[in-house]
């Protein structure tokens, strides 16, 4: 038997079930199953729960002692990502370009999932490319990647959800403001986000992947993004560039008329400043390029850029 997404179970519920299956062990193979696989983002006995019934927060007992073993899915390494997509070459003949591989990477950093939807949504769902004569590149891929965020996949939208738990709070928005480092969040926060693929961790504390880094930030300030009473087409010139000090003009009349407003229900409320800026740019250059973010902690700074007409 397969449970998957156990840890969407919280609480007195989770600890239900495993204390259920405890109770079943002994009664294998008549009258429970003989294997019992549960499928989540975590070792089960790394859960810290939190009874309602008991009052406290439970961390073990004999509910989590029911591990034979933990597996867990690794990332692909590069060369691995590569062989992937080589066998769709060999199986169709249609190439994908160096620099497609090289985007393809920036974008997963080796996360299987996306690994796997950035080639199906190019070689598959993009109907133009379905013709295998046309060789994959860059700019497909990003076209791709683009496709996923603004559909919000079931993956994307489930990790978003995650977003509002206020551990994974504690542990990204640092991140977004490049504080030295995340002062309120415990070690156990820093495991469960790393956990969810959210960060990774090498020299420093940083956002997994360019993809997530792309999805946060529009996911935070979504209904924000859609709601701007602005259009690209007020900042673009008769040569077809946008006008920068238009726009940057318009947006400090923007924040001055609707930041309180806007902030004061807002749950990351210390990066607010930075994510309010990035919704408003967000909706004017996504009608005809692309906003490209980079952060991480200790630069004290967020870079950004525009591509425009691409």
């Amino acid at each position: 038997m397969i449970i998957d997404e156990i840890d969407s179970l919280v609480g007195d519920s989770l600890i239900s079930v495993l204390r259920q299956i405890r109770a079943g062990y002994d009664k294998r193979p008549l009258s429970f199953p003989q294997s019992v696989i549960l499928c989540g983002v975590r070792d089960v006995r790394d859960y810290r729960i939190h009874s309602s019934h008991e009052n406290t927060v439970i961390t073990g007992g004999s509910a989590f002692n029911i591990k034979a073993e933990s597996l867990s899915l690794g990332y692909f390494s590069k060369q691995e990502m590569i062989k992937l997509y080589n066998y769709h070459s060999k199986e169709t003949g249609q190439t994908f370009t160096e620099q497609a591989f090289n985007i393809c990477w920036e974008y997963s950093e080796g996360q299987p999932w996306i690994i796997n939807a950035l080639g199906y949504e190019v070689c598959f769902k993009m109907k133009h490319m379905r013709d295998r004569s046309k060789t994959i590149t860059d700019k497909h891929i990003q076209k791709a990647a683009d496709n996923l965020i603004i559909r919000r996949e079931t993956h994307v939208d489930q990790l978003m959800d995650k977003l509002q738990e206020d551990r994974v709070r504690r542990v990204i928005e640092p991140i977004l403001i490049n504080e030295e480092k995340p002062k309120h969040a415990k070690e156990d926060d820093i495991l469960y986000v790393k956990d969810l693929g959210l960060i990774a961790i090498d020299n420093k504390i940083r956002i997994a992947n360019r993809l997530y880094q792309e999805v946060i930030p529009r996911s935070l300030t979504y209904p924000t993004q859609v709601t701007i009473n602005h259009e690209s087409s007020w900042y673009i010139t008769e040569n077809g560039f946008i006008d920068t000090n238009k726009l940057l003009a318009a947006f400090q009349d923007f924040y001055r008329k609707h930041f309180d407003e806007w902030s004061a229900d807002f749950q990351y409320k210390e990066s607010s400043m930075q994510l309010l800026i990035q919704a408003f740019l967000q909706r004017i250059i996504n009608s005809g390029g692309y906003l490209f973010r980079e952060y991480g902690l200790g630069r004290k700074r967020t870079d950004e850029i525009g591509v425009w007409g691409v």
